[in-house]
């Protein structure tokens, strides 16, 4: 903090130096013009204030390990509720399911609840009896595992003690077992929640982050052998995360099937409880179905209804066992259809196949937002390309939709476009101080440099950066509360914000003159200088909060404030004065948006290049989250369930 507070003095004495000087002072021609004088004020203020919001930027604050703590579960809390909300298609219960502690293959388990409660409400109390505290929840596929993992953060963040670890759901999809967990553990803290490094560090090397691991059995591809498979070691590497001499605190998810085969093959976590979602019951699915749908047409539902209570192993009640089977049912005979045709299919996969052929058109139609926006065979065609696209992986982040989901030739002609026009851009600024022999040297050597911008810089690294709010969101006046952050770097805050005000009334006074070179210089020191500051606001949000699109918000406005600027720099190497200084802004500014844009430019090139998604591939995915397709994980969009998606595969046309 000594540091900040002398560097902010540092930079007021600079400041108030470079004003005293602008306001009396002359160069070596004589008197300055007042021109020059307005220039003088706004570069001192562009230089003081730039380096002020840089310095906020290297040096960020680190919380206390409390504060950490803290704010961490602040964010697991600010966010459970709509990814909740949307793992249920809308709803806001679940169906109460049951389970049971099921004998463990492994030599050493977890001492069991001498009374567990076994229900979907209570699980944390069973969670909570356990010694060691590890538990693995298995089930069929569509049994609510996912589901139970939310409902389970959500209900422990409500009770947990100030001591007690934060409990933190992430998807197990993108870890290998050559990332040491911990470090893996720590990049999802950092990443998701937007915990600073240094903190997020401590946080878990202090075992203060329960994590919640989604997914086992979607580390590997369907069909792979046990032996040596991702899920394998995994569990090798989960068995040695200790705290101290105990075994830590985890909870794991995975289908019963690949959990089994894993267990038989010598693969297991040690000290832990096996926690095994029972079926739903013809009871239940009725009580479900009554509640839901058949009040509104029972003629037509009383036949199905009967069919379940009166054949409880029959080929319906066998389909409908599961939350999602049932969630299927409810969304595609919500309010048209005739569900009696659940009784015809011979098979449960069958009734799965005539519900999913369904799905699409019944939640195009019953979307809260903007209904009949999309045609239902446009959605099912996009859905089932990106499914393409994912090739098994259940997470679709936007900021590296164009690494992972783009061929070579698409990313070739984005890296290419971005290279040339940064090249040309270069060439514009310099020719008319230099000459074209000169501005065909620099633009070529622009181009190159922005070449290796892919190499330098991946989207991982851009989505930290640009992750921007709806404007209007509450989330703006979080930013900027949080920027503040009383007590830390309090003086550059101010110096920063004082800095910018001044360039905003300078900027006003150029109109007022009419003096063209003026305003164009300001604008210049305007556009570089709220992409700083804008990014000091962003960069303290939680990214899981502002949600996916956050990103391609955040690269929009990059790179329209350095077109806007670059445009201006070009424009004013056309004028006598500070050509010089013209012609390196014209340089810099197209590296500088190429290492901290390429990922947006391959994103926008892709997107557009490829026919089989939507242009607005981020709005689409929002609506599609809205309409019970799709849902969110952290930063991340994940279709509503592996059944779906593994049928989108089977099904690429309408």
């Amino acid at each position: 903090m000594l540091r900040g507070w002398l560097l902010g003095a540092g930079l007021l004495a600079l400041g108030a130096a470079g004003v005293l000087w602008a306001l009396d002072g002359e160069d070596a021609a004589g008197p300055m013009e007042l021109s020059e004088r307005t220039d003088l004020i706004a570069m001192v203020c562009a230089v003081v204030g730039g380096v002020a919001v840089l310095a906020t930027l290297w040096r960020r604050p680190e919380d206390a390990d409390a504060e950490a703590v803290a704010r961490l579960a602040r964010e697991v809390k600010a966010i459970g509720e709509p990814q909740w909300t949307s793992s249920l298609g809308g709803d806001l219960k679940a169906i109460d399911v049951t389970f049971a502690f099921r004998p463990y293959a492994g030599a050493r388990a977890a001492a069991l609840p001498a009374t567990p409660a076994g229900r979907l409400e209570r699980v944390v109390e069973d969670y909570r009896d356990l010694r060691p505290r590890r538990m693995v929840i298995t089930g069929e596929p569509g049994a609510g595992k996912t589901v139970l993992a939310r409902k389970f953060v959500m209900k422990l963040i409500e009770v947990r003690a100030e001591h007690e670890p934060v409990p933190v759901l992430i998807s197990l999809a993108d870890w290998d077992a050559g990332e040491p967990f911990r470090d893996w553990l720590t990049r999802h803290i950092q990443r998701d929640y937007g915990l600073p490094p240094v903190s997020a560090r401590r946080v878990v090397a202090a075992r203060m982050v329960l994590p919640v691991l989604d997914g086992l059995d979607e580390m590997d591809a369907t069909g792979t052998a046990p032996e040596g498979s991702r899920a394998a070691r995994a569990l090798d590497a989960l068995s040695g995360y200790q705290d101290g001499t105990d075994p830590a605190p985890l909870v794991l998810t995975c289908r019963s099937r690949e959990y089994d085969a894993l267990e038989a093959a010598g693969s297991h976590i040690l000290d832990a409880a096996r926690l095994e979602i029972a079926s739903v019951t013809p009871a239940q699915a009725v009580d479900f179905l009554a509640r839901r749908d058949a009040a509104r047409r029972p003629a037509l539902w009383d036949p199905v209804l009967d069919e379940l209570r009166t054949a409880p192993g029959g080929v319906l009640s066998r389909a409908l066992s599961t939350p999602w089977r049932l969630t299927l049912v409810a969304i595609v005979y919500d309010r048209a259809g005739d569900p009696g045709e659940l009784l015809v299919p011979a098979t449960p996969d069958a009734v799965a196949e005539l519900l999913l052929g369904r799905y699409v058109k019944a939640a195009v139609e019953r979307a809260p937002h903007a209904p009949g926006r999309f045609r239902p065979e446009d959605v099912h065609r996009w859905l089932s390309a990106l499914a393409t696209h994912m090739d098994g992986a259940t997470d679709l982040p936007l900021w590296d939709f164009g690494g992972r989901f783009a061929g070579r030739w698409p990313r070739a002609v984005a890296l290419g476009t971005m290279a040339l026009a940064s090249g040309a851009a270069a060439m514009v600024g310099v020719a008319p101080v230099f000459g074209r022999g000169w501005a065909a040297a620099a633009g070529l050597a622009v181009t190159v440099v922005c070449l290796f911008s892919s190499v330098v810089m991946n989207g991982d690294d851009a989505q930290q950066v640009w992750h921007m709010p709806r404007i209007g969101s509450p989330l703006w006046r979080v930013g900027l509360r949080r920027a503040w952050q009383p007590g830390r770097h309090r003086l550059l805050m101010l110096l920063g914000i004082g800095s910018y005000l001044v360039l905003a009334v300078l900027a006003a006074t150029a109109l007022v003159w009419e003096n063209a070179e003026d305003w164009l210089f300001l604008l210049v020191i305007l556009s570089l200088a709220s992409i700083l500051y804008l990014n000091q606001m962003t960069a303290r949000l939680d990214v899981a909060t502002v949600g996916p699109p956050g990103w391609v918000r955040g690269g929009v406005y990059f790179w329209s404030a350095l077109l806007v600027a670059q445009a201006a720099v070009s424009w004013m190497a056309r004028m006598d004065d500070r050509q010089l200084l013209d012609a390196g802004l014209a340089l810099v500014l197209p590296v500088t948006a190429s290492f901290g844009g390429w990922a947006v430019v391959e994103y926008a090139v892709v997107v557009l290049l490829r026919r089989d998604i939507p242009f607005r591939l981020a709005r689409f995915l929002d609506w599609s989250v809205s309409a019970g397709l799709m849902r969110t994980s952290g930063v991340a969009y994940q279709f509503r369930h592996r059944e779906f998606q593994e049928w989108l595969l089977r099904h690429p046309v309408p």
